[in-house]
């Protein structure tokens, strides 16, 4: 079967190595030179850099992720990270002696002695959804089944509440709450539209220190969170190598216009240089919006499907700071990650950023460090430091291109809490905004994380209503993050040939 492929991002690529692998020919195009998408690595000025901190999960041994590359004979070196959080006043940094799992939480008590009693009400919570969590990574039984139905008991009296409502029902000081549910800020989601069991999932304790043992009574029980050694860049690579090597083809710097439809069904794909591509099978990536309004055509689609696609709100945009410096930043910070908010009302940050008010950092920002994991990210004696934030894809005043080096200039001010002197040790820069990563990703609104996690919100399904034609990605009904992207595009190439 001849199958193709619209977009080189980890879902159509994890996809085509499938197809590849049961001896389909694979047909990839991709508008950029190279595969990745925004997992791709940007170089300047001597510097590489990455899109955001790709800090994964599932890609430790014997986790999701890592077990799907096995099935490719692709493994990939990696090591164990984390990172800190600083809040307006006060900060979630670990102590260079650890302190045990839940030192967290002992921190907490110590800062808020009046709130002791949610938060350890907290993290009995936390516990509970640990066991649950770790119960539906076993094989599939009727004791699975059962002990599932158990551990649920636990938790179900939290199950209706949205994030705001859980994360203030145990801690009512929304100093506390906003350490918890500020990561749904990063997801462009008022915590109000968030279910509330997700803020365990959104906080694993492991993320935060990587000396937490990932097992326990002598097996794996937590997830563990890594960067792979090298780049991420090496994860797409090793994907496309794959499909090469089985005889697929990725043309690169190649646009789709169309997905060729005939008696509802999909059979090929038309070019922007106007040449027509057979095919058995089309596998759309990338904004769901775009794909289906311009390359699919809504006519095409029944009620559902559209109604979905009115509905479903991708997230917003990022303001992206890649920086070359002479000094180590790592002096000053404890992990290569630090999130640094600058306010406790996610309401207002979120209802700001979809009118196109960007906060200039003020809100919020991350710094990340990727020469920490990738040494050669950097020319020697120099460093790698990306500044970011999210931000509207449009302002609601001026726009990206007027706006971009005043707002560049603001987010290395407020950086410098944290790396004194920075902006003397700049020795390189590359400003990314959301017009710039339109054009890199192909998409009439910059949605750089996928979809907002709003609580029964039906995202994409990977089966349309054209036969032969499926959609993966983060705009997809597996919704963004790298391992869910690749777990998803597996689900989907199963449900393609029923597996």
């Amino acid at each position: 079967m001849k199958i193709a492929i619209i977009g080189a991002g980890l879902g159509g690529l994890v996809f085509g190595a499938y197809a590849a692998k049961d001896g389909h020919e694979v047909l990839i195009f991709d508008k950029n030179n190279k595969p990745g998408g925004v997992v791709a690595l940007l170089e300047h000025e001597g510097y590489k850099f990455e899109q955001g901190p790709l800090l994964l999960g599932d890609m430790l041994e014997g986790e999701p992720v890592y077990e799907l590359l096995k099935e490719f004979g692709i493994t990939l070196e990696t090591q164990r990270a984390d990172r800190d959080i600083i809040m307006p006043d006060y900060d979630m940094v670990k102590d260079d002696e650890y302190k045990g799992p839940y030192w967290r939480r002992e921190k907490l008590k110590e800062l808020f002695p009046e709130s002791k009693k949610g938060i350890d009400e907290y993290y009995r919570f936390y516990d509970d959804m640990m066991e649950l969590r770790y119960i539906s990574t076993l094989p599939d039984s009727m004791m699975k089944k059962l002990r599932l139905a158990i551990a649920f008991l636990k938790v179900k009296k939290y199950a209706n509440m949205t994030a705001e409502e859980l994360s203030m029902h145990f801690f009512k000081n929304k100093k506390i709450a906003t350490l918890f549910t500020g990561i749904f800020a990063d997801f462009c989601a008022d915590p109000n539209e968030v279910q509330g069991l997700g803020i365990a999932f959104t906080n694993f304790e492991t993320a935060f220190d990587k000396r937490i043992p990932l097992e326990k009574n002598g097996k794996k029980y937590y997830p563990g969170f890594c960067f792979i050694t090298g780049g991420c860049q090496k994860l797409p690579e090793a994907l496309a190598n794959y499909i090469e090597t089985h005889n697929g083809i990725t043309k690169y710097n190649t646009i789709v216009e169309k997905v060729k439809i005939e008696n509802g069904k999909a059979c090929g794909v038309y070019l922007q240089d106007g040449s027509e591509i057979e095919a058995d099978m089309v596998v759309g990536c990338g904004s769901g919006k775009d794909f289906f309004e311009n390359a699919v055509g809504l006519d095409n689609l029944d009620d559902t499907y559209r109604k979905i696609l009115r509905e479903y709100r991708p997230m917003e945009a990022v303001f992206m700071l890649h920086l070359g410096v002479d000094y180590d930043p790592m002096q000053y910070m404890k992990s290569s990650l630090y999130y640094c908010y600058g306010m406790y009302d996610l309401h207002s940050a979120t209802e700001n950023l979809r009118k196109g008010k960007y906060h200039g950092g003020k809100d919020g920002y991350l710094i990340f460090v990727p020469s920490y994991h990738a040494p050669e990210f950097a020319p020697e004696g120099k460093h790698c430091v990306t500044i970011y934030t999210v931000a509207p894809d449009q302002l609601c005043d001026g726009t990206w291109e007027e706006k971009k080096r005043e707002y560049a200039d603001e987010l290395i001010k407020l950086a410098e809490k944290q790396l004194p002197d920075l902006s003397k040790h700049i020795t390189g820069m590359k400003i990314m905004t959301a017009e710039d990563y339109r054009t890199y990703t192909h998409m009439r609104k910059s949605s750089f994380g996928g979809v907002v996690p709003i609580w029964n919100q039906q995202n994409p399904p990977h089966v349309t209503p054209v036969r032969s034609l499926y959609f993966v990605g983060q705009q997809s009904e597996n919704a963004g993050g790298v391992g869910a992207v690749m777990l998803g595009a597996k689900a989907a190439y199963e449900k393609a040939f029923k597996k």
